[in-house]
């Protein structure tokens, strides 16, 4: 096999990413000092939502127009997932609701960057239509803030970031001539 080198983009911040690619994990450890992450399976949808109350700060002398601040702030994930059977972190949610447990969560970015937070389940349903896959949906509503953006360090050890070697076959090429090996 050879190896094919693809470029870099350095104009990287017109770049899109995929939603496929960013994943949330449950931490099945016995703290949140040590976490020991485990992927929630068959995830379809983990949307991050966050927002702050709108207070109306309005008054006589505003010109008639309505003036708002930012109250407090909040966050939270909706998640789909696809059931699958004997997926831990799927049923590690299950019990966590069963048990009115709260559940610390790492909501994971392409990069490998993420947020944590703990949240509590406020819903958890099994959806099972006759024409479609099984299902499980939840709200998991955050207990305090999100952490700030990080990365794990040993995620960054070996990461070079220059570019993105692929191994292929011998007749695969970057301009669909054929390798003479």
């Amino acid at each position: 096999m050879s190896m094919t080198t693809f470029p870099e983009r350095t104009d990287a911040a017109q770049t899109a990413t995929a939603g496929k690619d960013y994943l949330i994990h449950v931490n099945k450890g016995r703290s949140d000092v040590e976490p020991d992450w485990l992927l929630i399976g068959g995830q379809r949808t983990g949307n991050l939502n966050r927002k702050a109350d709108e207070l109306d700060a309005s008054h006589k002398t505003s010109g008639g127009w309505a003036c708002h601040l930012p109250g407090l702030k909040s966050w939270g994930i909706d998640l789909e997932s696809v059931v699958l059977l004997n997926d831990e972190g799927a049923h590690y949610l299950e019990a966590a609701f069963n048990a009115g447990r709260q559940v610390h969560l790492k909501f994971e970015y392409p990069d490998k960057s993420y947020y944590t937070g703990w949240g509590s389940i406020t819903e958890f349903s099994l959806n099972t239509q006759h024409d479609d896959v099984a299902t499980i949906s939840g709200t998991i509503s955050g207990d305090g803030p999100l952490s700030e953006l990080q990365r794990d360090e040993e995620e960054d050890v070996g990461d070079t970031g220059s570019s993105d070697t692929t191994e292929t076959t011998d007749h695969d090429t970057t301009d669909g001539q054929e390798d003479n090996p």
